[in-house]
């Protein structure tokens, strides 16, 4: 079965390869934009489809079907808090961010931050803050996926761990140093597809395994009445402080790079409301379904070890391997599809940097070499975080979407929304941000609250600093207009 398994999941590996070939050979790439958001030209599919895979990744089948596992529908307060902030990111938040995009030619969400104040002299703080964020933030981050990469061909192939997150980390840096973000668009359009049929298939064949619904839902009672109930368990305080965990870890939603630069790449804002039915139906499957195959991976197997791998455990014992080979691959697919688009981002953040303040008459031929140096160091760095292991899965993803969430998204609403959004405001924002997930996640007494109090501390400053600032501000402008 395994030489089965790995024949099917081989030749995927070559097919994503072979897409990043593809566009390599194919794309002009003249200008640092065509590889970094590919010419701001990408259609309603899979601008929809790719940003769901690429923020899918090891957290759907890894960490949240271990939460599933754990607590069971308590998980519910961070996906349905999610799937309503998707909704009102591409209600109210795409087209304003895409047209004013492309007024900067920003690229990034750091690079959009930094070039609303180019001209004043906070611009080049808030790029260089923003950038250090962004390299640890994701640097975490692709070293989970890598980790949940090198778990499951550990599990579902017998790969030696070490030896599978060097393969998996290897190939994704290979397909997207060749192909920029159109290898990583396709790449997750071709991968989300995969990704729907094992979120569809997984808890189907489970649950039909323990004896259908109504079996499933006895099962469920018997192994701990709280996997079906959005308490967990919890009760008074211990269940406010629960579900306020969860919803300010949702909140990370409004501030991911990765999806924000679909938004960037769009063809254009007129496509945005199909591509959001799309991505809404695919953000609430891929955030309620592997709650389920948890719930069902505690009723067939009570104890795995490692909660976190049940769905590779199962995924070997209920398909057959030619089937199980090409669901293998849909779970990696999420992984890898989630790694190529952060590092496309830290690429972009990179190079911006690079472009801005080191050598601002590079060539775009220097800067697109460049980025693609950058991408293949930063998937080696991942590929370092995943042989050391520094946490679960959960635990650093966690700490990523988080800092991302309050250090990115919070001042790019702001800016987005509040005419008092100064520069000194923004650069409050992103310097508490950052500070703020790293103290509120390691610094006791903060930590038992991680990652409810970042918010609140992120968003006063953001107000203080923008109210002590916008009347000066408008005031000097006025004055040297006069």
């Amino acid at each position: 079965m395994v030489s089965a398994l790995a024949l099917t999941f081989g030749a995927y590996l070559l097919i994503l390869i072979a897409i990043g070939l593809y566009f390599f050979l194919t794309t002009e790439t003249e200008r640092l934009s065509d590889y970094l958001l590919a010419g701001r030209d990408v259609g309603t599919w899979p601008i929809a489809v790719s940003e769901v895979s690429s923020v899918a990744s090891g957290w759907t089948f890894f960490a949240w079907v271990g939460v599933g596992f754990t607590i069971g529908l308590g998980g519910l307060w961070f996906s349905l808090t999610m799937v309503l902030l998707v909704i009102l990111m591409y209600r109210y938040v795409a087209s304003p961010f895409r047209r004013r995009s492309e007024e900067l030619d920003s690229l990034t969400v750091v690079d959009h931050l930094s070039r609303a104040f180019a001209d004043e002299r906070l611009g080049p703080a808030i790029r260089l803050v923003s950038t250090v964020a962004i390299v640890l933030f994701m640097t975490s981050y692709i070293g989970a996926q890598i980790i949940a990469a090198g778990q499951a061909m550990d599990t579902g192939l017998g790969i030696d761990y070490a030896n599978a997150i060097v393969l998996g980390g290897l190939a994704v840096g290979l397909y997207t140093v060749l192909g920029g973000f159109n290898a990583s668009v396709w790449t997750d359009f071709f991968q989300g597809i995969l990704i729907f049929v094992a979120v569809v298939s997984l808890p189907v064949l489970a649950i039909l395994e323990v004896g259908g619904w109504s079996q499933f839902l006895v099962e469920a009672n018997a192994a701990s009445p709280d996997l079906l109930s959005l308490s967990a368990g919890e009760a008074g305080r211990g269940l406010a402080l629960f579900a306020l965990a969860y919803v300010t870890f949702a909140f990370g939603t409004i501030g991911q790079p990765h999806s924000l630069m679909r938004f960037q790449a769009i063809r254009s804002e007129r496509l945005v409301s199909a591509a959001s039915v799309i991505a809404v139906t695919f953000q609430t499957l891929r955030l309620v379904v592997p709650l389920f195959i948890g719930i069902a991976g505690r009723v067939l197997y009570e104890d795995v070890g490692n909660p976190e791998n049940v769905a590779m455990v199962m995924l070997v014992d209920l398909f057959p391997a030619a089937v199980a080979g090409i669901l293998l691959a849909a779970i990696v697919s999420a992984i890898l599809s989630t790694s190529d688009s952060m590092l496309i981002v830290t690429s972009s953040d990179v190079t911006r940097f690079y472009e801005a303040y080191v050598d601002p008459d590079a060539s775009e031929a220097r800067l697109i070499v460049l980025g693609r140096v950058v991408v293949a160091s930063v998937a080696l760095l991942g590929i370092a975080l995943a042989w050391l292991q520094p946490g679960t899965i959960f635990e650093i993803i966690e700490f990523a979407y988080v800092g991302m969430g309050v250090t990115f998204g919070l001042p790019l609403l702001f800016l987005l929304f509040w005419e008092r959004t100064t520069a000194e405001a923004v650069f409050a924002g992103v310097t508490v941000g950052l500070a703020g997930s790293i103290v509120n996640l390691y610094v006791p007494p903060f930590s038992n609250y991680f990652p409810i109090l970042v918010w609140p501390v992120t968003v006063g400053a953001i107000l203080l600093v923008g109210y002590a600032t916008f009347d000066e501000r408008r005031t000097t402008t006025a004055a040297t207009a006069d």
